[in-house]
């Protein structure tokens, strides 16, 4: 676990140097602060539940944007990179195994993401006070909502770490990990719906597992947490990642 948790360091630490990293952290609260700052003047000024505020910031863009775009932007440099300058070479050559080299890129990444995640729940204290709702908002189903944005989150990561490790070209390591997400977004459902009562059984169970929209709105947005969809979004990331490693030993082979 050393190897680890030393490339989880400097993967940390060249995300927090990075001002790519940051440019995304600025336009995400600035155009996440205007959505918000709108939806409690709309629940102030009609007297809305002020529970049923914090599932109505979850469908806002900015929580799309940072869902779908995000996630292979700040992992498509991860092997990518090293593959277009030559220094995965020294990778390889490292007295690491492959294993911790993945697990620390993509556990930086992640570390990373909810770093970037963790002021927006400032940003909910700050609108209980008298100028915005002028009320306590129940934190219980707020903290399974981040869980599940965050397991959901961290199997994009995932998937865009694998795609970092199959090219040496950025950009198309950061496309390849949007279309996996906007796919895993839209398609489950849209398939559901032609396949219809007709599908079989095993078909509408891994089709369910897959609609990651339906269950992060019928479950962690409302305050419950599924064990099923926990072991789900884990075995994601763990697929994600063997596959990573895999990807890394063949070109050790070769």
């Amino acid at each position: 676990m050393n190897g680890a948790l030393v490339t989880l360091r400097k993967e940390l630490l060249s995300y927090c140097t990075s001002p790519v990293s940051w440019i995304i952290g600025v336009v995400f609260y600035l155009w996440r602060g205007y959505e918000m700052s709108l939806v409690a003047e709309q629940f102030a000024y009609f007297r809305g539940d002020q529970d049923l505020f914090p599932p109505s910031t979850y469908g806002l863009g900015s929580t799309f944007l940072m869902v779908m775009l995000v996630p292979g932007i700040l992992t498509m440099r991860c092997f990518a990179e090293e593959r277009r300058t030559g220094s995965i070479e020294t990778l390889m050559t490292a007295p690491v195994r492959d294993g911790e080299i993945v697990f620390g890129k993509w556990a930086a990444a992640a570390a990373f993401f909810a770093l970037l995640w963790l002021p927006s729940v400032l940003v909910l204290q700050l609108l209980e006070l008298p100028p915005f709702l002028d009320a306590d908002l129940a934190f219980g189903p707020v903290f399974a909502a981040y869980l599940g944005m965050f397991l959901l989150s961290g199997m994009l990561l995932a998937f865009g770490c694998f795609a970092s490790s199959l090219t040496d070209n950025v950009l198309l390591a950061a496309v390849l990990a949007m279309l996996f997400n906007f796919a895993l977004m839209r398609l489950p459902q849209q398939l559901a719906a032609q396949l219809g009562p007709d599908a079989s059984y095993y078909a509408r169970e891994l089709l369910d597992k897959l609609d990651v929209m339906r269950n992060f709105t019928e479950w962690f947005a409302r305050g419950l947490v599924d064990t099923s969809q926990i072991a789900f979004y884990v075995g994601g990331v763990l697929f994600f990642l063997f596959l990573t490693t895999v990807s890394l030993a063949s070109r050790r082979v070769a």
